[in-house]
């Protein structure tokens, strides 16, 4: 994948515009690439109410959808916007990225009242990141999704900040002859997690993991395979160590 980044970028021969161009909007008409970056260079900063309002009133034609709504925080950057769709009332917070990179699948897909908290950073290559409703993403946490893996993530999810979602496959290396850049990605399996799932502070999920419905991820946990649903599970890797009480799991 890297090396395949590498080739979109600098592979054709063009200037350092063009491959800006490349990695900001992907293949978008010249048009569009003029609207995108006067939208960035004077109402990306706005502070206060009023840049609130004229972001979610002049970024919504840059995305493929935008609900109503939608909050716009300050210093919020966009890569490839028409791979974007945000439900109702999403909020990006001040400094948070959403980077769509990629000609196939969704992109990133939010539900309604999705909240991207401040510096997170939700990031495809050439992968899929679809969102439920109600969710939340804590400061400083990376989602990514690389290659044809797709990050699923439920409705009436708690993530916590500092977290890492990579749902990226791990890269070739049986060949020494050549870098490893160069021998592609093994198959990627994707990341599952399930709706009302709360994943604690500085946890990391790799590619693989599938997190059942109603679990909790203590913090600093390493999760890959299975956790099954209603598990309270910690550790590195993240193991089952208990389970919660419902009234339906005790009938």
């Amino acid at each position: 994948m890297a090396e395949k980044m590498l080739k979109q970028v600098y592979g054709k021969k063009a200037g350092p515009l063009a491959a800006y161009r490349r990695v900001a909007v992907g293949e978008q008409g010249f048009a569009f690439f003029v609207r995108y970056e006067l939208s960035l260079l004077f109402l990306r900063n706005i502070q206060g109410g009023l840049g609130i309002f004229i972001r979610g009133l002049f970024f919504r034609g840059l995305f493929r959808r935008a609900g109503r709504k939608v909050f716009i925080a300050p210093g919020v950057t966009l890569r490839h916007p028409r791979r974007i769709e945000l439900g109702d009332e999403v909020i990006l917070d001040e400094g948070c990225v959403l980077d769509a990179k990629g000609d196939q699948g969704d992109g990133i897909r939010l539900g309604s009242r999705v909240f991207v908290s401040r510096q997170s950073h939700l990031g495809c290559r050439e992968g899929n990141i679809i969102v439920g409703d109600n969710v939340s993403f804590g400061p400083f946490t990376i989602v990514h999704a690389v290659d044809a893996s797709t990050v699923r993530v439920g409705s009436d999810v708690m993530i916590a900040a500092n977290c890492y979602i990579a749902g990226s496959p791990n890269y070739r290396h049986e060949r020494t002859d050549i870098p490893m850049a160069e021998q592609g990605l093994e198959e990627g399996k994707g990341i599952e997690i399930g709706d009302d799932v709360w994943i604690g502070a500085s946890t990391v999920v790799l590619d693989g993991a599938r997190i059942g419905r109603g679990s909790i991820i203590g913090a600093m946990s390493l999760v890959r395979g299975e956790i099954p649903p209603y598990s309270i599970a910690f550790g590195v890797p993240a193991t089952v160590r208990g389970r919660r009480e419902t009234s339906s799991l005790k009938k």
